[in-house]
């Protein structure tokens, strides 16, 4: 998987507040030294719901010098076995019942909560999902212009097929309103995101004129990174690692120059 997490980190939960109401389970993780004002990364985890890999990943970020936020946007009701990827039944399930205008909200909760620390540098908050957790950083970074950059690895619900009040407009269809830049992971064999999807994407990021990078990797399918035996790709999970680190690295250096 990823590089392991330095010993130092710390970490606890708490209640988010959110703007629709309600409160929202969240994972904090910290630098263990320093003082800051740190940078920031709000997940949207993938649609497993809080688990070992999320919490493995919200880890190695921190260990990089960020203060990382896991929102639980099931709030404690979703997948009742979070690291058994062998059944994706009820994963599906939870899924099907997931409100993504309420669980955009529980992102942003994440974000309110970061801007509001001392030690967090508010100009450098960061949006990072996979899968379900991609589409709603997707959402969320289109309703927020402050955010420094959106990392999206193999968003699972570009479009949804039927608009609902859980499902009022597709992904795909806010891109335009997304200011920050964009770097956009999937797999080359990913069902979810076949070509022509992936050249929809790129083709409307380019037409709003958001600074984007988008990397494909050839044999990964969907959830790549993750744990799951029949889904796992090791090369392209530590290409795309260093591919988001360094992507990070530039775009907040350069935020900082401009401040």
């Amino acid at each position: 998987m990823i590089d392991k997490a330095a010993p130092a980190l710390s970490s606890r939960n708490l209640l988010l507040h959110s703007q629709v109401g309600g409160e929202v389970p969240a994972m904090i993780v910290e630098p263990g030294v320093g003082g800051g004002p740190f940078p920031a990364v709000v997940f949207g985890g993938e649609a497993m719901g809080p688990n070992r890999f999320s919490r493995q990943t919200a880890e190695a970020v921190a260990a990089l010098g960020f203060v990382t936020i896991t929102p639980d946007y099931y709030r404690g009701s979703g997948p009742s076995r979070p690291d058994d990827y062998d059944d994706f039944t009820e994963v599906a399930a939870a899924i099907a019942q997931l409100d993504f205008r309420r669980a955009t909200f529980d992102v942003l909760a994440g974000v309110d909560w970061a801007r509001g620390q001392p030690h967090i540098d508010a100009d450098r908050v960061v949006l990072w999902g996979y899968c379900t957790g991609a589409t709603l950083a997707m959402f969320a970074s289109a309703l927020d212009r402050r955010i420094a950059a959106t990392l999206l690895f193999f968003p699972s619900q570009p479009s949804f097929p039927e608009i609902t009040e859980k499902r009022p407009v597709s992904a795909r269809d806010l891109l335009w309103a997304i200011r920050s830049p964009v770097l956009l992971i999937s797999g080359g064999d990913d069902p979810i995101l076949p070509p022509d999807v992936i050249a929809d994407l790129r083709a409307r990021l380019k037409m709003a004129a958001i600074r984007h990078e988008v990397h494909v990797y050839k044999g990964a399918g969907h959830a790549f990174t993750g744990e799951a035996r029949n889904l796992h790709h090791a090369e392209a999970t530590r290409h795309s690692w260093s591919v988001a680190n360094s992507f990070l690295a530039d775009v907040l250096s350069m935020r900082a120059a401009d401040q």
